[in-house]
């Protein structure tokens, strides 16, 4: 690891600690060794970076809309952590041997299969992209839910600590392996993967996944 990414991690963690309560033995139930794919809730700009300056020493690398290159401040920050610039509208070719490179080395991998940033903390119909790169590569796949960021406003006026939950759930991964996937399997495929995070999440959070039965036909845990 460069020293600049050294320090900009030792400055997040400083931050993060300084502002925020955090349950960072949740961490511990991540795997320690082989490729996986680190599926999250999106709610705050501020999600990734906690996830990557606390899973240290793991190598993780994250999809991050392309629009965070146009700014210095976060083109450095992006480049210090090896982030893959992703159009939200379009995940090109580009962006997908990225990813499947990032797996082929034995990396984690992480994403937000809503695609965006949930300002409601309710959860978003899961884009399908997502689940042809779980399936063409086949790794197990870790659920994880962060809450709490958008309260900081409450607690930084009162000059407290802003808690946030981190929920790890257990890995899982797909049932069937090779053959054809196509757009209804991609589909149910991505159903299927956000419920294994909605079950991480209150009931009242669980939004387009809501009253869903969490049963998996698709996947299995480990």
């Amino acid at each position: 690891m460069k020293l600049s990414e050294r320090i900009t991690n030792a400055v997040f963690r400083g931050l993060f600690r300084m502002f925020f309560k955090m349950n960072l033995k949740e961490f511990d139930k991540v795997p320690t060794d082989g490729p996986f794919m680190l599926i999250a809730n999106h709610t705050s700009a501020l999600d990734g970076p906690l996830m990557y300056v606390f899973m240290q020493p793991r190598k993780m690398f994250a999809m991050a809309k392309k629009e965070l290159w146009d700014h210095g401040f976060t083109r450095f920050i992006m480049n210090q952590w090896g982030s893959i610039p992703v159009d939200r509208e379009n995940m090109g070719r580009q962006t997908m041997e990225a990813c499947f490179a990032i797996l082929d080395q034995g990396n984690i991998l992480a994403m937000a299969p809503e695609g965006t940033r949930n300002r409601t903390g309710e959860l978003q119909e899961g884009k399908a992209g997502i689940a042809f790169i779980a399936h063409k590569k086949q790794v197990p796949m870790v659920p994880i839910v962060l809450l709490g960021f958008d309260k900081f406003s409450y607690y930084a006026k009162r000059l407290k600590r802003t808690p946030i939950t981190i929920s790890v759930g257990k890995p899982f991964e797909l049932i069937k392996k090779g053959g054809r996937l196509d757009a209804e399997g991609r589909q149910q495929l991505i159903d299927e993967i956000m419920l294994h995070l909605a079950e991480q999440m209150p009931l009242e959070l669980r939004g387009y996944y809501a009253g869903r039965k969490l049963e998996y036909t698709l996947t299995k845990t480990l």
